[in-house]
This record gives structure tokens, sequence and C-alpha cells, in this order.
């Protein structure tokens, strides 16, 4: 019994968070290291932003935010302004598509994004 209201209490913050995760396309990357980190970095010095990892070889980064602190339109820009890499917002449902053909120091050239 008295581990029913800790449960409840847990169980209705899950109901209540705002949280939304979205998923970036980021090229331009040449490192896994370096470049995936710096990403990275921008990102969770963002206010709001709980969570993000940098999936290198697909150029996608996935990003957990509080939306009543910051949205992806925020999140996008703000990588847009701290780096150089060219920056897209990606459906959630089409970030599986990606492949890892990327390679470091691999030319864009002649490649269409998948976006």
């Amino acid at each position: 019994m008295k581990f029913i209201l800790p449960i409840l209490i847990v169980s209705l913050s899950f109901l209540f968070a705002k949280d939304n995760t979205t998923y970036i396309k980021v090229d331009g990357m040449q490192c896994s290291y370096s470049c995936a980190g710096k990403v990275n970095s921008v990102v969770q010095n963002m206010k709001g932003v709980k969570e993000s990892t940098v999936d290198f070889a697909k150029g996608v980064a996935t990003v957990t935010y509080d939306e009543k602190k910051t949205n992806s339109s925020k999140i996008v820009e703000g990588l847009k302004k701290n780096t150089s890499y060219s920056v897209q917002l990606v459906n959630a449902t089409t970030s599986s598509s990606y492949n890892s053909n990327n390679s470091c120091g691999g030319s864009k050239k002649g490649k269409k994004s998948a976006i």
C-alpha cells in the first residue's frame, strides 16, 4: 500500500511531461569525434534541451526537449547559427530510412539529400 502513492506520482509526472523528441539531419560533419561532439555540445547548451545524441554515420541528431522552453525550429536555428553544417528538421518516421553511406572526409558533390 505504501508504494501506491510514489508509483502514482511518477506515473502522473510522465503523463503531464511535455518532452518531445525530434530528429535533425546534419550534413557536412567530417569526423565522428569533434564534428559530432560540436553538434552535441551546441544542442545540449540550448535552454530546454534535456538530452541529445548524434549519430555520425547517419548524420542525424536526436534531441529530447521541453516544449515549454524551446521547440524544434529554435534548435535547428541554433545549430545553423553556431555551426557551419547544413541542418534540416527530419520527420521522426523517416529517420530510420537513412543509411550509413557517409564516411569521414566524404564529398557531398553530386549527392541528393534524402529529404
